[in-house]
């Protein structure tokens, strides 16, 4: 039952950032019978302001007995009676060197291709959540819950190619999961960091009050497109529970975590601004049929459910549009008989099942800015730098240390796994999937970095500290191998391993990694001295030889002289 709670908070999440998405590549009216899909790049998502929220399940196993909870804060009475809470915070900047938990700063590179520390311009003007110490009932144990603000604004010292003031913005959320088991009040309420996501893109600051994406004092502030050129660095002062991998969309990527003290690390990320097709397909419920993958696919979805959920839950995940037939349909015949958009929300779904079902329809597409109340779709050619993180939830033991963040995975690929590569029969498998063709037509090349951390990867394989030698391939679907660029490089001094491929091809290759370990170099034992050997001294004689009026003398051990000569 908890995962079909959790399915359905994610579709009124996700409905809020998607919904409004796709109106552009559909059919005129909305209550056209067809079924869509679509993978955003920037479904990490923007939200529009922080925010507290959750359900009392109101002693209901039914969704629609439930009590939806929109709380001001974490001491809101209207929100003290819940089962379920989310805190969905937006890092505000850091002003001072105590300040813990923020957004520490933003660079980008300016006209000499160099990183230029940009300066806090302001923060917009949404709710904002003061901080918290949360008790979890165990003594006096407390957890420190941060502020929540809003997106801020970071400004360069020079000027966009127009003469303009260049700006950008920076969007990075903490979410903090809350439980409570009200029949139970034995039994403490528990939070803990379950994920965090970010985001840095150029805006355009301008006076106004009626704001399309978010609002400064008296000003409007409006997202602008990246040139494609750009290299961005953010910083973070984050609490060390936040551990595990991070994930994003950048390329050529580096990462670094520096303890600050006990409690807290500084966290950078680096890295190249990407192109990430955006996909959507929207097919006519009458044309199903006509495509056998995608009608078992949809047929299995709507008679038993999604795949991982471990209970049937039948068409939970799409939405109906104007709630026709339902708000999801719960049979496939009743999702054909909807005459109505049907809408399949990607974030609540196996990704890689999703793009192969509808693989065959799907396009690029660019979606248009704007600001329902709760989230912030920016305008976009697609060029994005984005990353998030969440809790690792395999069962290998070197990945699951919740003890350090461990490193961090980049792509452009419009469909990848959110964390680390699978450890199998000793490679490393990271899979990813798109089409083979870009908005214009060219080919899409695909990307990849993975930074790990030494001692992760020596984990792995049960190394020890001798050099290690990786080899990187992409493996196409078909199995065969594709020639791509790689590189691999071990830095010692931050103690992370880097391994690149570039210029793959797609629809759904594996990026496999393979590391080997030199043999270590062996320490030659020097041998004891040996003692001299004791030599007899040979004693030497010296004698003297005549001739007439010469004389001569002669050593050895029994000299004797030589014919003329007489001894004297």
């Amino acid at each position: 039952m908890r995962n079909s709670m959790k399915i359905f908070y994610a579709l009124l999440l996700s409905f809020t950032v998607i919904a409004s998405t796709i109106s552009e590549v559909l059919p005129a009216q909305a209550s056209d019978p067809v079924v869509t899909t679509d993978f955003k790049a920037n479904n990490f998502g923007l939200w529009s302001q922080s925010s507290i929220y959750g359900q009392n399940y109101m002693g209901s196993t039914k969704l629609e007995d439930w009590k939806q909870l929109w709380c001001k804060s974490w001491e809101d009475p209207s929100c003290s009676d819940y089962d379920q809470l989310y805190s969905d915070l937006i890092l505000r900047p850091c002003l001072t060197d105590s300040d813990r938990a923020c957004l520490d700063g933003i660079e980008a590179t300016n006209s000499k291709n160099v990183l230029e520390k940009l300066k806090f311009y302001g923060e917009s003007t949404s709710q904002k959540i003061p901080a918290y110490k949360f008790k979890t009932g165990f003594g006096s144990e407390m957890v420190d819950i941060p502020a929540g603000g809003g997106l801020s604004v970071w400004k360069s010292s020079e000027l966009n190619a127009d003469g303009t003031e260049k700006f950008y913005a920076g969007h990075v959320l903490l979410r903090y999961l809350s439980t409570c088991n009200r029949t139970n009040p034995k039994i403490p309420c528990s939070i803990n960091l379950s994920d965090f996501k970010g985001s840095v893109y150029p805006v355009s600051v301008k006076s106004g009050t009626n704001c399309r994406e978010f609002a400064l004092e008296g000003k409007c502030v409006d997202s602008l497109n990246f040139t494609g050129s750009e290299r961005i660095s953010l910083t973070l002062r984050m609490d060390k529970q936040l551990t595990g991998w991070i994930f994003g969309r950048m390329q050529n990527a580096d990462f670094s975590v520096t303890p600050l003290d006990a409690t807290y690390n500084k966290i950078r990320i680096e890295g190249d601004v990407t192109l990430v097709p955006e996909l959507t397909a929207s097919i006519w419920k009458s044309e199903i049929a006509k495509d056998p993958k995608l009608e078992k696919y949809l047929r299995d979805f709507f008679t038993v459910g999604t795949s991982y959920t471990g209970v049937p839950n039948p068409g939970a995940g799409s939405w109906n549009d104007e709630s026709i037939g339902g708000l999801w349909s719960k049979t496939y015949p009743d999702f054909l008989a909807a005459q109505t958009t049907t809408r399949l929300l990607s974030p609540n779904f196996n990704g890689f099942e999703l793009f192969s079902a509808f693989e065959s329809h799907l396009k690029p597409y660019s979606p248009k800015a704007e600001n329902n109340g709760r989230n912030i779709l920016r305008e976009t050619n697609s060029i994005f730098w984005n990353f998030g993180a969440n809790a690792y939830t395999g069962n290998n033991k070197c990945s699951a240390d919740k003890s350090k963040l461990h490193g961090m995975v980049v792509t452009n690929a419009p469909i990848f796994d959110n964390g680390p590569p699978e450890f199998k029969n000793g490679v490393l498998n990271y899979k990813v999937a798109g089409i083979h063709a870009n908005l214009d037509g060219s080919l899409f090349q695909g990307r990849y970095t993975y930074i790990v951390r030494s001692d992760t990867a020596r984990c792995y394989y049960g190394f020890s500290d001798a050099p290690i030698v990786a080899t990187v391939e992409v493996v196409s679907a078909d199995n065969s191998t594709q020639l791509a660029t790689v590189s691999v490089l071990e830095n010692k001094s931050t103690g992370f391993i880097k391994l690149q491929a570039e210029n793959f091809t797609f629809s759904s290759p594996t990026i496999k990694v393979k590391l080997v370990q030199d043999k270590p170099l062996e320490t030659v034992k020097a041998e004891p001295a040996k003692a001299p050997a004791t030599v007899a001294v040979k004693k030497v004689i010296t004698i003297t030889c005549a001739k007439g009026k010469i004389t001569k003398k002669y050593s050895g051990a029994n000299p004797k002289c030589p014919s003329g000569y007489k001894k004297k």
